[in-house]
């Protein structure tokens, strides 16, 4: 009975360490993943973070009118997230006309960019709204936010505070989209 005891202490003690160790390497893997503290920086590629495309550059040519493409801004340099956290962007085409003064000079054409990540608690904003007053804007599915992306992701409803911020992008000759300088604001809730 001593030796079975004795092989349970060892395997749990084993078992703790090596969750212990487990987690060390999650933090500091999660760290290395990062290259800047900045969300987005000027020249970043914008690749799809999500779909058939994911990990793949956002060519202009695939950002339509109505239509949502989430992305993340990823450093030239290295491929690896700025910042997995609050990297995170939404574009979307505006119909043709309809893109207001406040937002020219971030787009790229009647395309426009912004963060992801919901001013209200940090949700995503990833979705283009297809019923009502969401009709046409980028929501926040968790609590209703709602954004008007022609009209420099202005808040139209809900309970975000203030605007998402908007990210400068330009089209690069080999027709993807990149970022032209970092968020124009804080990205996320207060």
């Amino acid at each position: 009975m001593t030796d079975a005891r004795a092989t349970r202490r060892t395997f749990l003690k084993l078992t703790a360490m090596t969750g212990a160790a487990a987690g060390v390497v999650a933090v500091s893997g999660r760290a290395g993943a990062q290259t800047a503290s900045d969300p987005a920086k000027a020249g970043d590629l914008l690749l799809h973070q999500d779909g058939p495309n994911k990990g793949k550059p956002v060519k202009a040519t695939e950002v339509k009118v109505g239509e949502a493409v989430w992305a993340v801004a990823v450093d030239p340099a290295t491929k690896k997230p700025r910042d997995a956290m609050k990297g995170g962007v939404v574009l979307t085409k505006v119909a043709s006309g309809k893109l207001q003064a406040s937002s020219k000079p971030n787009a790229a054409g009647d395309i426009v960019a912004y963060s992801s990540v919901c001013t209200h608690q940090g949700c995503p904003s990833k979705e283009i709204g297809s019923l009502g007053q969401g009709k046409g804007h980028i929501i926040c599915t968790c609590h209703g936010s709602i954004y008007d992306p022609a009209d420099n992701a202005t808040v139209l409803g809900g309970p975000a505070p203030k605007r998402l911020p908007a990210l400068p992008i330009k089209v690069d000759a080999a027709g993807a989209v990149v970022a032209k300088a970092g968020f124009t604001g804080k990205v996320g809730p207060k």
